[in-house]
Protein backbone atom coordinates (compact mmCIF):
# COMPACT_ATOMS: atom_id res chain seq x y z
CA UNK A 1 0.00 0.00 0.00
CA UNK A 2 1.39 3.43 -0.97
CA UNK A 3 0.70 6.63 0.93
CA UNK A 4 -1.68 9.13 -0.60
CA UNK A 5 -0.97 12.35 1.31
CA UNK A 6 0.40 15.05 -1.07
CA UNK A 7 4.19 14.94 -1.33
CA UNK A 8 4.66 18.70 -1.13
CA UNK A 9 2.77 19.44 2.07
CA UNK A 10 3.41 19.14 5.81
CA UNK A 11 0.51 18.74 8.17
CA UNK A 12 -1.71 16.53 10.29
CA UNK A 13 -3.00 13.12 9.28
CA UNK A 14 -4.35 9.95 10.87
CA UNK A 15 -3.93 6.27 10.05
CA UNK A 16 -6.07 3.22 10.70
CA UNK A 17 -4.31 0.31 12.39
CA UNK A 18 -4.66 -1.98 9.31
CA UNK A 19 -3.10 0.77 7.17
CA UNK A 20 -0.10 1.00 9.51
CA UNK A 21 0.41 -2.77 9.29
CA UNK A 22 0.17 -2.73 5.49
CA UNK A 23 2.39 0.34 5.09
CA UNK A 24 5.06 -1.14 7.34
CA UNK A 25 4.88 -4.44 5.47
CA UNK A 26 5.44 -2.93 2.02
CA UNK A 27 8.09 -0.43 3.11
CA UNK A 28 5.97 2.72 3.05
CA UNK A 29 6.94 3.23 6.70
CA UNK A 30 10.67 3.19 7.46
CA UNK A 31 12.74 3.52 10.64
CA UNK A 32 15.99 5.49 10.10
CA UNK A 33 19.14 3.52 10.78
CA UNK A 34 20.23 6.23 13.24
CA UNK A 35 17.16 5.71 15.44
CA UNK A 36 17.65 3.93 18.76
CA UNK A 37 16.70 0.21 18.75
CA UNK A 38 13.39 -1.20 19.91
CA UNK A 39 13.42 -1.11 23.73
CA UNK A 40 9.87 -1.83 24.87
CA UNK A 41 9.21 -4.92 26.96
CA UNK A 42 6.16 -7.20 26.79
CA UNK A 43 4.18 -5.12 29.29
CA UNK A 44 4.70 -1.96 27.24
CA UNK A 45 3.30 -3.76 24.19
CA UNK A 46 0.30 -5.08 26.15
CA UNK A 47 -0.39 -1.60 27.55
CA UNK A 48 -0.40 -0.20 24.02
CA UNK A 49 -3.05 -2.69 22.92
CA UNK A 50 -5.07 -2.00 26.05
CA UNK A 51 -5.10 1.69 25.09
CA UNK A 52 -6.17 0.82 21.54
CA UNK A 53 -8.98 -1.40 22.82
CA UNK A 54 -10.24 1.18 25.30
CA UNK A 55 -9.91 4.08 22.88
CA UNK A 56 -7.25 5.89 24.90
CA UNK A 57 -4.86 8.28 23.10
CA UNK A 58 -1.46 6.79 22.29
CA UNK A 59 0.24 10.01 21.21
CA UNK A 60 0.91 11.66 17.87
CA UNK A 61 3.36 10.06 15.45
CA UNK A 62 5.98 12.39 13.97
CA UNK A 63 6.88 11.31 10.43
CA UNK A 64 9.19 12.63 7.70
CA UNK A 65 8.15 12.13 4.10
CA UNK A 66 11.11 11.37 1.87
CA UNK A 67 12.29 9.00 -0.84
CA UNK A 68 13.34 5.54 0.39
CA UNK A 69 15.43 3.02 -1.58
CA UNK A 70 14.55 -0.60 -2.13
CA UNK A 71 16.33 -3.44 -0.36
CA UNK A 72 16.40 -4.96 3.11
CA UNK A 73 14.93 -2.87 5.95
CA UNK A 74 14.34 -3.64 9.60
CA UNK A 75 11.47 -2.86 11.92
CA UNK A 76 12.37 -4.04 15.38
CA UNK A 77 13.29 -7.73 15.11
CA UNK A 78 11.73 -8.07 11.64
CA UNK A 79 13.69 -7.81 8.38
CA UNK A 80 11.78 -7.07 5.17
CA UNK A 81 12.59 -6.95 1.46
CA UNK A 82 10.90 -3.85 0.06
CA UNK A 83 10.86 -1.83 -3.13
CA UNK A 84 11.74 1.81 -3.62
CA UNK A 85 9.15 4.33 -2.41
CA UNK A 86 9.42 8.01 -3.51
CA UNK A 87 7.16 9.15 -0.65
CA UNK A 88 7.95 6.85 2.27
CA UNK A 89 7.25 7.96 5.82
CA UNK A 90 10.35 7.90 8.01
CA UNK A 91 9.64 7.58 11.74
CA UNK A 92 10.96 10.51 13.76
CA UNK A 93 8.90 9.85 16.90
CA UNK A 94 6.78 6.72 17.33
CA UNK A 95 9.07 3.82 16.50
CA UNK A 96 8.11 1.78 19.57
CA UNK A 97 4.38 2.12 18.86
CA UNK A 98 4.61 1.38 15.14
CA UNK A 99 6.91 -1.61 15.63
CA UNK A 100 4.63 -3.04 18.33
CA UNK A 101 1.53 -2.67 16.16
CA UNK A 102 3.15 -4.19 13.09
CA UNK A 103 5.00 -7.07 14.75
CA UNK A 104 2.00 -8.07 16.88
CA UNK A 105 -0.61 -7.87 14.11
CA UNK A 106 1.21 -9.00 10.96
CA UNK A 107 0.05 -12.48 9.98
CA UNK A 108 3.38 -13.14 8.23
CA UNK A 109 5.68 -12.75 11.20
CA UNK A 110 4.49 -15.05 13.94
CA UNK A 111 6.85 -16.34 16.62
CA UNK A 112 9.73 -13.94 15.91
CA UNK A 113 9.72 -12.35 19.38
CA UNK A 114 7.64 -13.36 22.40
CA UNK A 115 6.96 -9.72 23.23
CA UNK A 116 4.74 -9.56 20.17
CA UNK A 117 2.80 -12.76 20.87
CA UNK A 118 -0.12 -10.84 22.36
CA UNK A 119 -3.44 -12.50 23.20
CA UNK A 120 -6.74 -11.02 24.33
CA UNK A 121 -8.30 -12.94 27.21
CA UNK A 122 -12.06 -12.92 26.52
CA UNK A 123 -12.80 -13.87 30.12
CA UNK A 124 -11.05 -10.86 31.69
CA UNK A 125 -10.80 -8.50 28.69
CA UNK A 126 -7.09 -8.20 29.42
CA UNK A 127 -4.13 -8.50 27.05
CA UNK A 128 -1.74 -11.28 28.00
CA UNK A 129 1.31 -13.17 26.77
CA UNK A 130 1.53 -16.98 26.71
CA UNK A 131 3.27 -18.59 29.64
CA UNK A 132 5.75 -21.24 28.56
CA UNK A 133 4.16 -21.11 25.15
CA UNK A 134 0.62 -21.75 26.40
CA UNK A 135 -2.05 -19.05 26.17
CA UNK A 136 -4.95 -18.92 28.66
CA UNK A 137 -8.21 -20.61 27.68
CA UNK A 138 -10.63 -18.42 25.71
CA UNK A 139 -7.85 -16.07 24.59
CA UNK A 140 -7.59 -14.86 21.03
CA UNK A 141 -4.37 -13.83 19.23
CA UNK A 142 -4.63 -10.12 18.46
CA UNK A 143 -3.33 -10.71 14.92
CA UNK A 144 -6.46 -12.81 14.31
CA UNK A 145 -8.71 -9.96 15.43
CA UNK A 146 -7.45 -7.47 12.86
CA UNK A 147 -9.34 -8.92 9.87
CA UNK A 148 -13.03 -9.85 9.98
CA UNK A 149 -12.50 -13.02 7.94
CA UNK A 150 -9.77 -14.44 10.19
CA UNK A 151 -11.73 -13.46 13.30
CA UNK A 152 -14.90 -15.23 12.12
CA UNK A 153 -12.85 -18.28 11.17
CA UNK A 154 -11.24 -18.42 14.63
CA UNK A 155 -14.60 -18.05 16.40
CA UNK A 156 -16.07 -20.93 14.37
CA UNK A 157 -13.16 -23.21 15.24
CA UNK A 158 -13.32 -22.35 18.96
CA UNK A 159 -17.11 -22.10 19.20
CA UNK A 160 -17.58 -24.99 21.61
CA UNK A 161 -15.03 -23.55 24.05
CA UNK A 162 -16.53 -20.08 24.23
CA UNK A 163 -19.14 -18.49 26.48
CA UNK A 164 -22.19 -16.71 24.99
CA UNK A 165 -20.77 -13.23 25.72
CA UNK A 166 -17.42 -14.04 24.13
CA UNK A 167 -18.70 -13.40 20.61
CA UNK A 168 -19.68 -9.83 21.46
CA UNK A 169 -16.37 -9.20 23.26
CA UNK A 170 -14.39 -10.58 20.31
CA UNK A 171 -16.39 -8.39 17.96
CA UNK A 172 -15.54 -5.35 20.11
CA UNK A 173 -11.87 -6.26 19.90
CA UNK A 174 -11.98 -6.52 16.11
CA UNK A 175 -13.90 -3.26 15.82
CA UNK A 176 -11.48 -1.44 18.12
CA UNK A 177 -8.46 -2.58 16.11
CA UNK A 178 -10.01 -1.74 12.75
CA UNK A 179 -11.64 1.58 13.70
CA UNK A 180 -8.90 3.20 15.82
CA UNK A 181 -7.19 6.17 14.11
CA UNK A 182 -3.62 7.02 15.11
CA UNK A 183 -2.90 10.77 14.78
CA UNK A 184 0.27 11.81 12.99
CA UNK A 185 2.12 14.93 11.94
CA UNK A 186 3.96 14.59 8.64
CA UNK A 187 6.94 16.82 7.82
CA UNK A 188 7.87 17.18 4.16
CA UNK A 189 11.42 18.08 3.12
CA UNK A 190 14.31 16.90 0.99
CA UNK A 191 17.36 17.55 3.18
CA UNK A 192 18.22 14.19 4.73
CA UNK A 193 21.54 15.58 5.97
CA UNK A 194 19.63 18.12 8.05
CA UNK A 195 17.45 15.43 9.63
CA UNK A 196 20.50 13.31 10.39
CA UNK A 197 22.16 16.35 11.97
CA UNK A 198 19.15 16.85 14.23
CA UNK A 199 19.23 13.22 15.31
CA UNK A 200 22.99 13.27 15.86
CA UNK A 201 22.60 16.36 18.04
CA UNK A 202 19.74 15.15 20.24
CA UNK A 203 20.90 11.53 20.43
CA UNK A 204 24.57 12.20 21.20
CA UNK A 205 25.95 10.18 24.11
CA UNK A 206 23.03 7.76 23.83
CA UNK A 207 20.35 10.33 24.64
CA UNK A 208 16.94 9.80 22.99
CA UNK A 209 15.19 12.66 21.25
CA UNK A 210 13.81 14.77 24.06
CA UNK A 211 10.17 15.49 24.76
CA UNK A 212 10.95 19.21 24.98
CA UNK A 213 12.33 19.28 21.45
CA UNK A 214 9.43 17.27 20.04
CA UNK A 215 6.95 19.48 21.94
CA UNK A 216 8.52 22.65 20.61
CA UNK A 217 8.77 21.29 17.07
CA UNK A 218 5.07 20.40 17.03
CA UNK A 219 3.32 23.01 19.11
CA UNK A 220 5.46 25.97 20.13
CA UNK A 221 7.09 29.01 18.61
CA UNK A 222 8.50 32.28 19.86
CA UNK A 223 5.11 34.00 19.67
CA UNK A 224 3.15 31.38 21.63
CA UNK A 225 2.84 32.00 25.39
CA UNK A 226 2.82 28.92 27.56
CA UNK A 227 5.74 27.02 26.05
CA UNK A 228 9.22 26.01 27.24
CA UNK A 229 10.75 28.84 25.24
CA UNK A 230 8.39 31.40 26.72
CA UNK A 231 9.63 30.38 30.20
CA UNK A 232 13.26 30.60 29.10
CA UNK A 233 12.56 34.01 27.64
CA UNK A 234 10.95 35.13 30.90
CA UNK A 235 14.00 33.99 32.89
CA UNK A 236 16.52 35.60 30.55
CA UNK A 237 16.61 38.99 32.35
CA UNK A 238 17.91 37.23 35.47
CA UNK A 239 21.19 36.55 33.67
CA UNK A 240 21.39 33.04 35.08
CA UNK A 241 21.83 31.35 31.69
CA UNK A 242 19.79 28.87 29.68
CA UNK A 243 18.32 26.04 31.78
CA UNK A 244 17.37 24.08 28.66
CA UNK A 245 13.92 23.18 27.37
CA UNK A 246 14.06 19.66 28.79
CA UNK A 247 14.53 20.96 32.34
CA UNK A 248 11.67 23.42 31.78
CA UNK A 249 9.38 20.57 30.68
CA UNK A 250 10.40 18.51 33.71
CA UNK A 251 9.82 21.52 35.95
CA UNK A 252 6.28 22.00 34.60
CA UNK A 253 5.53 18.34 35.32
CA UNK A 254 7.15 18.58 38.76
CA UNK A 255 5.09 21.63 39.65
CA UNK A 256 1.97 19.63 38.78
CA UNK A 257 3.24 16.69 40.86
CA UNK A 258 3.85 12.99 40.37
CA UNK A 259 6.04 11.29 37.79
CA UNK A 260 8.13 13.76 35.76
CA UNK A 261 8.51 11.19 32.96
CA UNK A 262 4.95 11.81 31.75
CA UNK A 263 4.47 12.98 28.17
CA UNK A 264 3.90 16.74 28.19
CA UNK A 265 1.81 16.45 25.02
CA UNK A 266 -0.84 14.54 26.96
CA UNK A 267 -0.53 16.55 30.17
CA UNK A 268 -3.29 19.14 30.00
CA UNK A 269 -7.02 18.46 29.97
CA UNK A 270 -9.27 20.32 27.55
CA UNK A 271 -10.54 22.58 30.34
CA UNK A 272 -7.05 23.58 31.51
CA UNK A 273 -4.96 26.56 30.45
CA UNK A 274 -1.36 25.40 29.89
CA UNK A 275 -0.20 29.03 29.87
CA UNK A 276 -1.16 29.29 33.58
CA UNK A 277 1.01 26.31 34.47
CA UNK A 278 3.98 27.63 32.51
CA UNK A 279 3.54 30.88 34.41
CA UNK A 280 3.45 29.01 37.76
CA UNK A 281 6.61 27.18 36.69
CA UNK A 282 8.39 30.40 35.73
CA UNK A 283 7.59 31.93 39.13
CA UNK A 284 8.82 28.79 40.91
CA UNK A 285 12.04 28.86 38.87
CA UNK A 286 12.61 32.53 39.74
CA UNK A 287 12.49 31.53 43.41
CA UNK A 288 14.74 28.54 42.69
CA UNK A 289 17.35 30.74 41.01
CA UNK A 290 17.22 33.16 43.94
CA UNK A 291 17.87 30.23 46.28
CA UNK A 292 20.75 28.96 44.14
CA UNK A 293 22.32 32.41 44.14
CA UNK A 294 22.02 32.52 47.92
CA UNK A 295 24.28 29.45 47.80
CA UNK A 296 26.84 31.18 45.59
CA UNK A 297 25.71 29.67 42.29
CA UNK A 298 25.53 32.78 40.13
CA UNK A 299 25.06 31.08 36.77
CA UNK A 300 23.87 27.75 35.39
CA UNK A 301 27.38 27.14 33.99
CA UNK A 302 28.56 26.81 37.60
CA UNK A 303 25.98 24.16 38.53
CA UNK A 304 27.72 20.78 38.88
CA UNK A 305 24.47 19.16 37.78
CA UNK A 306 21.10 20.65 36.76
CA UNK A 307 19.08 17.68 38.08
CA UNK A 308 17.91 19.72 41.13
CA UNK A 309 16.14 22.31 38.95
CA UNK A 310 12.74 20.50 38.64
CA UNK A 311 12.94 19.43 42.30
CA UNK A 312 13.49 23.01 43.43
CA UNK A 313 10.69 24.21 41.14
CA UNK A 314 8.25 21.79 42.77
CA UNK A 315 9.45 22.75 46.25
CA UNK A 316 9.20 26.53 45.78
CA UNK A 317 5.85 26.19 44.01
CA UNK A 318 4.42 24.47 47.09
CA UNK A 319 6.47 26.41 49.68
CA UNK A 320 7.20 29.87 48.26
CA UNK A 321 8.47 31.31 51.57
CA UNK A 322 10.02 28.47 53.57
CA UNK A 323 11.51 28.83 57.03
CA UNK A 324 15.22 29.84 56.98
CA UNK A 325 16.10 26.56 58.71
CA UNK A 326 14.34 24.65 55.94
CA UNK A 327 16.41 26.55 53.37
CA UNK A 328 19.55 25.47 55.21
CA UNK A 329 18.44 21.83 55.09
CA UNK A 330 17.54 22.18 51.42
CA UNK A 331 21.02 23.56 50.77
CA UNK A 332 22.51 20.61 52.66
CA UNK A 333 20.66 18.23 50.29
CA UNK A 334 21.84 20.21 47.29
CA UNK A 335 25.51 20.14 48.22
CA UNK A 336 25.55 16.52 49.36
CA UNK A 337 23.94 15.52 46.08
CA UNK A 338 26.39 17.54 44.02
CA UNK A 339 29.53 16.49 45.89
CA UNK A 340 28.66 12.79 46.04
CA UNK A 341 27.01 12.69 42.62
CA UNK A 342 23.23 12.82 42.10
CA UNK A 343 22.28 9.49 40.53
CA UNK A 344 25.81 8.10 40.69
CA UNK A 345 24.59 4.92 42.37
CA UNK A 346 21.07 4.55 40.97
CA UNK A 347 20.96 6.55 37.75
CA UNK A 348 19.89 10.12 36.97
CA UNK A 349 16.29 9.42 35.92
CA UNK A 350 15.30 7.31 38.98
CA UNK A 351 16.97 9.89 41.23
CA UNK A 352 15.03 12.75 39.63
CA UNK A 353 11.71 10.89 39.81
CA UNK A 354 12.24 9.92 43.46
CA UNK A 355 13.31 13.44 44.43
CA UNK A 356 10.30 15.12 42.82
CA UNK A 357 7.97 12.61 44.45
CA UNK A 358 9.56 13.35 47.82
CA UNK A 359 8.37 16.94 47.40
CA UNK A 360 5.17 16.60 45.35
CA UNK A 361 4.16 12.92 45.19
CA UNK A 362 0.74 13.03 43.49
CA UNK A 363 -0.36 14.54 40.21
CA UNK A 364 -2.55 17.63 40.69
CA UNK A 365 -2.92 16.96 44.42
CA UNK A 366 -0.93 19.60 46.32
CA UNK A 367 -2.92 18.74 49.43
CA UNK A 368 -1.18 15.34 49.43
CA UNK A 369 2.29 16.92 49.50
CA UNK A 370 4.34 16.61 52.70
CA UNK A 371 5.25 19.59 54.86
CA UNK A 372 8.35 21.54 53.92
CA UNK A 373 10.32 19.78 56.67
CA UNK A 374 9.14 16.29 55.75
CA UNK A 375 9.97 17.04 52.11
CA UNK A 376 13.59 18.05 52.79
CA UNK A 377 13.95 15.25 55.32
CA UNK A 378 12.97 12.77 52.61
CA UNK A 379 15.37 14.40 50.14
CA UNK A 380 18.23 14.18 52.63
CA UNK A 381 17.54 10.50 53.28
CA UNK A 382 18.59 9.72 49.69
CA UNK A 383 21.95 11.53 49.61
CA UNK A 384 25.08 10.32 51.44
CA UNK A 385 26.05 11.94 54.74
CA UNK A 386 29.84 11.74 54.62
CA UNK A 387 32.90 13.90 54.12
CA UNK A 388 33.83 15.22 50.69
CA UNK A 389 36.17 13.14 48.55
CA UNK A 390 39.46 14.58 47.36
CA UNK A 391 38.78 16.31 44.05
CA UNK A 392 41.41 16.12 41.32
CA UNK A 393 42.84 19.51 40.38
CA UNK A 394 44.77 18.22 37.36
CA UNK A 395 41.76 16.91 35.40
CA UNK A 396 39.97 20.20 35.04
CA UNK A 397 37.27 20.76 32.42
CA UNK A 398 34.69 23.50 32.74
CA UNK A 399 31.79 21.11 32.07
CA UNK A 400 32.87 18.49 34.64
CA UNK A 401 30.88 18.37 37.88
CA UNK A 402 34.00 18.19 40.07
CA UNK A 403 35.60 21.09 38.21
CA UNK A 404 32.51 23.22 38.78
CA UNK A 405 32.72 22.51 42.50
CA UNK A 406 36.27 23.89 42.38
CA UNK A 407 35.04 26.94 40.47
CA UNK A 408 32.31 27.54 43.05
CA UNK A 409 34.93 27.50 45.79
CA UNK A 410 36.96 30.07 43.82
CA UNK A 411 33.87 32.19 43.21
CA UNK A 412 33.14 32.21 46.96
CA UNK A 413 36.21 34.45 47.39
CA UNK A 414 34.34 37.19 45.46
CA UNK A 415 36.98 37.78 42.76
CA UNK A 416 37.96 41.41 42.19
CA UNK A 417 39.25 43.38 39.24
CA UNK A 418 42.57 45.18 39.29
CA UNK A 419 40.74 48.31 40.49
CA UNK A 420 39.29 46.31 43.42
CA UNK A 421 35.69 46.33 42.11
CA UNK A 422 33.96 42.91 42.25
CA UNK A 423 33.91 40.77 39.12
CA UNK A 424 30.34 40.15 37.97
CA UNK A 425 30.79 36.39 37.55
CA UNK A 426 27.29 35.84 36.16
CA UNK A 427 27.71 38.61 33.57
CA UNK A 428 31.11 37.25 32.55
CA UNK A 429 29.70 33.75 32.06
CA UNK A 430 26.66 35.10 30.24
CA UNK A 431 28.85 37.11 27.87
CA UNK A 432 31.73 34.69 27.32
CA UNK A 433 30.48 31.25 28.33
CA UNK A 434 33.21 28.86 29.46
CA UNK A 435 35.84 31.30 28.11
CA UNK A 436 35.10 33.43 31.19
CA UNK A 437 37.19 30.85 33.08
CA UNK A 438 40.46 32.39 32.01
CA UNK A 439 43.99 30.98 32.13
CA UNK A 440 46.71 32.43 34.31
CA UNK A 441 49.16 30.26 32.42
CA UNK A 442 48.39 29.50 28.75
CA UNK A 443 48.66 25.86 27.75
CA UNK A 444 47.62 24.47 31.14
CA UNK A 445 43.83 24.69 30.83
CA UNK A 446 43.34 21.18 32.30
CA UNK A 447 44.78 22.14 35.69
CA UNK A 448 42.55 24.05 38.10
CA UNK A 449 45.54 25.93 39.51
CA UNK A 450 46.03 27.60 36.12
CA UNK A 451 42.40 28.78 35.84
CA UNK A 452 40.30 31.44 37.49
CA UNK A 453 37.92 34.38 37.15
CA UNK A 454 40.37 37.03 36.01
CA UNK A 455 38.13 39.08 33.69
CA UNK A 456 38.45 38.56 29.96
CA UNK A 457 38.67 42.32 29.27
CA UNK A 458 40.99 43.15 32.19
CA UNK A 459 44.06 44.84 30.76
CA UNK A 460 46.19 44.59 33.92
CA UNK A 461 48.23 41.40 34.19
CA UNK A 462 47.54 39.55 37.47
CA UNK A 463 51.30 39.27 37.93
CA UNK A 464 51.43 43.06 38.25
CA UNK A 465 48.89 43.23 41.08
CA UNK A 466 50.29 43.92 44.57
CA UNK A 467 47.08 44.45 46.56
CA UNK A 468 46.78 41.50 48.96
CA UNK A 469 42.94 41.59 49.04
CA UNK A 470 42.70 41.46 45.26
CA UNK A 471 45.20 38.61 45.10
CA UNK A 472 43.39 36.68 47.83
CA UNK A 473 40.11 37.02 45.92
CA UNK A 474 41.70 34.93 43.16
CA UNK A 475 43.31 32.33 45.47
CA UNK A 476 46.68 34.04 44.94
CA UNK A 477 49.28 35.59 47.23
CA UNK A 478 52.52 37.46 46.70
CA UNK A 479 54.67 34.33 46.78
CA UNK A 480 52.48 32.61 44.19
CA UNK A 481 52.41 35.71 41.98
CA UNK A 482 56.19 35.99 42.20
CA UNK A 483 56.45 32.52 40.65
CA UNK A 484 54.04 33.64 37.94
CA UNK A 485 56.15 36.75 37.22
CA UNK A 486 59.37 34.75 36.98
CA UNK A 487 57.83 32.19 34.63
CA UNK A 488 58.30 29.32 37.09
CA UNK A 489 55.18 27.46 35.96
CA UNK A 490 55.73 24.30 37.98
CA UNK A 491 56.17 26.20 41.25
CA UNK A 492 53.19 28.44 40.50
CA UNK A 493 50.91 25.45 39.95
CA UNK A 494 52.28 23.64 43.01
CA UNK A 495 51.87 26.62 45.34
CA UNK A 496 48.47 27.71 44.04
CA UNK A 497 47.25 24.10 44.21
CA UNK A 498 47.92 24.15 47.96
CA UNK A 499 45.91 27.37 48.33
CA UNK A 500 43.03 25.96 46.31
CA UNK A 501 43.09 22.64 48.14
CA UNK A 502 42.76 24.32 51.54
CA UNK A 503 40.03 26.61 50.20
CA UNK A 504 38.15 23.67 48.69
CA UNK A 505 38.30 21.53 51.81
CA UNK A 506 36.91 24.30 54.01
CA UNK A 507 34.33 25.30 51.42
CA UNK A 508 32.85 21.83 50.92
CA UNK A 509 32.97 20.87 54.59
CA UNK A 510 30.97 23.94 55.58
CA UNK A 511 28.28 23.10 53.02
CA UNK A 512 28.06 19.35 53.48
CA UNK A 513 27.70 19.66 57.27
CA UNK A 514 28.60 16.00 57.92
CA UNK A 515 26.63 14.37 60.76
CA UNK A 516 24.79 17.64 61.37
CA UNK A 517 21.54 17.72 63.31
CA UNK A 518 18.36 17.06 61.36
CA UNK A 519 15.39 18.60 63.15
CA UNK A 520 12.23 20.57 62.33
CA UNK A 521 12.30 24.39 62.48
CA UNK A 522 12.26 25.83 65.98
CA UNK A 523 8.83 27.32 65.36
CA UNK A 524 7.47 23.80 64.82
CA UNK A 525 9.17 22.54 67.96
CA UNK A 526 7.78 25.47 69.91
CA UNK A 527 4.30 24.81 68.54
CA UNK A 528 4.56 21.14 69.46
CA UNK A 529 5.61 22.14 72.99
CA UNK A 530 2.65 24.48 73.29
CA UNK A 531 0.28 21.72 72.22
CA UNK A 532 1.77 19.36 74.78
CA UNK A 533 1.32 22.03 77.48
CA UNK A 534 -2.35 22.39 76.51
CA UNK A 535 -2.93 18.68 77.04
CA UNK A 536 -0.76 18.21 80.12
Amino acid sequence: MRTTTPLDRSGSASFAIPDIVNMASDGSIRVPTFQRPFVWDAKDVRDLFDSLYRGFPIGTLLLWRHQAPGGKVTLGPITLDVTEDPGALWVVDGQQRITSIFASLSSEHKGIDERFEVYFDLATEKFVNPRRGVAPPRSIPVRVGLESRSLVSWLRRKGEELEPDDLDIADRLGGALRDYRVPAYIVTGNDQALLREVFDRVNSAGKPITRAEVFHALFANDEVPGSPRSVLRGLRPLGFGDLGESRIIQSVLAVRGGDVQRDIRDEFASNEQPVDWYDHTEQALVRSISFLRSQGIEHVLLMPNTLPIPVLAAFFHLHPTPDPWILRLLARWLWRGWVHGFGREGGQTPTLRRSVRAVHPEHRKPEAAPSEFEAVKSLLSHVPDRNAPTLALDKFKTNFAESRLILLAMASLVPRRADATPVDVAAELEAHGADAITQFIPGHRTHAAARGFWPVDEKTNPADVTDDEILHSHALNRVVVQRLSSGDVASFIELRSKVIRQLLDNYLDSRLEPEALLRPPLRDLALAGAVEDDFS
